[in-house]
């Protein structure tokens, strides 16, 4: 069984809803992170095939250590960064406002295409087409995926504080 690039974002959404203390039904999270129900369902199979999330007592959980793996590691070369242009969207990478760090954010700042966007710079494409309208309701998933775009297009030393800030963000170290 392989992941969809949507399978991400839910596995994200998984871990942001423990961080916050919410559940949400399948319709519910559908709708909070723009994909239909059933692609919930389905990328819920997927993600405990690949043990990225865990069920116990009928809910879904992030698997803390095997998401950083994925998101550390393995999704740059599944789904490498993609540039699409320049406008206005929502700042992610190293631009994103939440993030505090010694990187000097990039000029023209990184941002994912968004309708109304706040910033104007370089497009990123985003893994999935609705991360940005997920990121912009969810501030543990805006600041979560933005570091995942940082991983993405991280250079050597971006990429290890890419890594230690993921790490301590998901599974509470460093």
């Amino acid at each position: 069984m392989e992941l969809k690039s949507q399978d991400t974002l839910l596995a994200l959404k998984y871990w942001s809803m423990k961080q916050m203390g919410q559940e949400s039904s399948v319709r519910e999270l559908a709708e909070q992170i723009g994909i239909s129900a059933s692609e919930v369902s389905k990328g819920a199979k997927r993600l405990l095939a690949s043990r990225l999330i865990v069920e116990r007592e009928g809910r879904f959980f992030a698997e803390s250590g095997a998401l950083f793996e994925w998101l550390g590691y393995g999704i740059r070369y599944a789904y490498p960064v993609e540039r699409i242009g320049y406008g206005r969207g929502m700042a992610t990478s190293w631009n994103c406002p939440l993030l505090k760090t010694e990187i000097v954010p990039p000029s023209p700042p990184i941002v994912w295409p968004l309708a109304g966007g706040d910033i104007e710079g370089a497009y990123l494409k985003p893994i999935h087409d609705s991360v940005p309208f997920a990121a912009s309701h969810d501030s543990y998933l805006y600041k979560a995926m933005a570091l995942v775009e940082a991983v993405r297009e991280g250079k050597p030393r971006e990429l290890v504080i890419a890594r230690e800030q993921l790490a301590h963000l998901i599974k509470g170290q460093s």
